[in-house]
């Protein structure tokens, strides 16, 4: 030190415990503030549908001579599906008007599921290209209302869960 004398031990270790604390301020920082402005996205659950799944149920309620479908899994009484029942009509018009070839699928769990559907839908304005019946458990679907973009092999290019956000939103629109 400045005196002449050798720093003490309590001096060092004080020190030490100083660097160590500024060190895992520093890291908890970047971990908040990474995930606060870079969330990753939550791997799926087991058992979820998820991009890149090859699905034989979701294959078969894609419209025939259609290379890709936007499925729409929803059940009656799902009042997440009711409340985003604006945002289906709008993607159906957005995808009429910008040409896309992407074919909008309405699938419900079973056949007396339809018709309570079918009304939802028609009482907001919403036109699929089709309405099919869909094994929920087949296609990984694990809630409603979830979205899947897959292709004419039943490859899923892409899924969205839940009544979106209006980021997630624009994310779909752009897929068509």
């Amino acid at each position: 030190m400045a005196d002449g004398t050798t720093p003490s031990k309590k001096s060092t270790l004080d020190t030490a415990a100083n660097i160590a604390i500024i060190v895992v301020c520093a890291i908890a920082a970047f971990v908040l503030i990474r995930n606060q402005f870079f969330p990753a996205a939550p791997p799926p659950r087991p058992g979820e549908v998820a991009k890149g799944d090859q699905i034989a149920a979701l294959q078969q309620v894609v419209p025939a001579g259609s290379d890709r479908a936007l499925v729409m899994a929803l059940s009656p009484g799902c009042h997440f599906c009711t409340d985003s029942m604006p945002f289906y009509k709008r993607l159906i018009d957005e995808r009429n008007q910008k040409g896309s070839d992407v074919k909008v699928v309405a699938a419900v769990p079973a056949e007396e599921a339809k018709a309570g559907e079918m009304k939802i839908m028609a009482d907001a304005g919403v036109q699929p290209d089709s309405v099919a019946t869909l094994n929920f458990q087949e296609a990984k679907v694990a809630g409603t209302p979830t979205l899947v973009l897959v292709d004419n092999k039943g490859e899923v290019l892409d899924v969205w869960v839940g009544k979106l956000d209006e980021s997630s939103e624009k994310k779909v629109l752009k897929a068509l």
